[in-house]
């Protein structure tokens, strides 16, 4: 397989430099850019109409290039409601049906504010519908203090429903967090269900989740990715100018080996991250190569911080230092994932899915 990233990659690279630098805590911590400022903008640019995930589209981008942005809104740490945006997207398109088509165009033009609450098993979430009432809550869920409409998934005599439910017929409740994380906790009380809010259901609806939930992925891996290297940037520059024992601390073999560490897991993610978009690009579904990449994600957010307060040591965990904020979105990024209690098998599982389908 060609490990490549997109066409247009280094140009939208050098867009998302200069985006997300009004967005990074990482050179001032008191950049702030107001929500619906930062929709506009990426309406505006055309980030929210980039790819056609059925892949009718004419002029749409690989999912491969779209992840440029997401690579340097990794190394920026920026937090955005773009991936949220992205997903609800997708799904929308891939439900297919007319209001998904209506609502997918709506959110491309940056006019409706959507974000997926599809529930994971990690966040132990679910929705059910009875006597055509929708009730449960979803844990986990970005910006939905913030946005109009939430797509969610429901389960109604165990077929999957892709449903649209208005922002104020539902409970929102914040859950706070070290990293700060826009995260919110969403009830459904007794949610009347009509043809009109049901997107999709049975095999439309779990093909949509699944499959805009997998292109998600590879775009948070991306994330990660990008948060690699600018990590791994910080800690070689302090491993030059720190100096103990009579020269720079970056002499010694361990301090090398820790950041080696992090550039062979950043690297890693991103030829996973590659390998699983093009499956995705070319045949529709990415699993497994997905599943590898989840578990090399979870394993590059966890070691690059373990290395890099390794090398900078107390002063890692100080205030002023930049080095925690990484570590509070690492632990973000790996829940996200779902942080497999057995990496070893959930590997060896995906890689031999991987051979006998060859």
């Amino acid at each position: 397989m060609e490990l490549t990233w997109g066409e247009d990659f280094a140009a939208l690279t050098d867009v998302s430099k200069s985006v997300f630098a009004r967005y990074s805590p990482l050179d001032d911590r008191s950049n702030t850019v107001p929500f619906a400022e930062q929709v506009r903008q990426f309406a505006e640019l055309g980030w929210l109409q980039l790819a056609d995930p059925s892949g009718t589209g004419d002029e749409s981008a690989s999912l491969g290039t779209i992840a440029a942005i997401f690579v340097e809104m990794g190394r920026a740490l920026a937090q955005t409601p773009l991936l949220d945006l992205t997903v609800a997207r997708d799904a929308a398109i891939l439900a297919g049906s007319p209001t998904a088509t209506a609502l997918a165009a709506r959110i491309g033009d940056g006019d409706a504010v959507v974000v997926p609450a599809f529930g994971t098993e990690n966040w132990g979430s679910a929705v059910s519908v009875t006597g055509g009432s929708a009730t449960g809550r979803v844990l986990g869920v970005e910006y939905a203090d913030q946005a109009e409409s939430l797509l969610v998934h429901a389960v109604a005599d165990g077929e999957s429903l892709l449903l649209l439910v208005d922002s104020a017929e539902v409970s929102v409740e914040a859950m706070p967090n070290i990293g700060g994380h826009p995260t919110f906790s969403v009830t459904l009380t007794d949610v009347a269900m009509t043809d009109q809010r049901t997107l999709a259901r049975g095999s439309a609806a779990d093909h949509a989740i699944d499959l805009a939930s997998q292109r998600g992925d590879v775009l948070r891996a991306a994330q990660v990715h990008g948060a690699g290297m600018r990590l791994l940037d910080m800690t070689v520059r302090y491993a030059q100018q720190r100096h103990q024992f009579g020269g720079a601390i970056g002499r010694f073999q361990a301090v090398q080996y820790l950041c080696t560490d992090i550039a062979v897991n950043a690297h890693v993610t991103s030829a996973h991250t590659r390998a699983a978009a093009t499956a995705i690009d070319t045949t529709g579904d990415g699993r497994p190569y997905v599943d590898l990449m989840r578990n090399q994600a979870i394993l590059t957010a966890r070691e690059m911080v373990h290395c890099a307060h390794e090398v900078h040591a107390g002063i890692g965990y100080m205030v002023e230092s930049n080095v925690h904020l990484f570590t509070d979105a690492a632990k973000r990024w790996q829940f996200d994932f779902g942080d497999a209690a057995d990496l070893n098998s959930s590997i060896v599982s995906a890689i031999t899915e991987i051979y006998e389908g060859v």
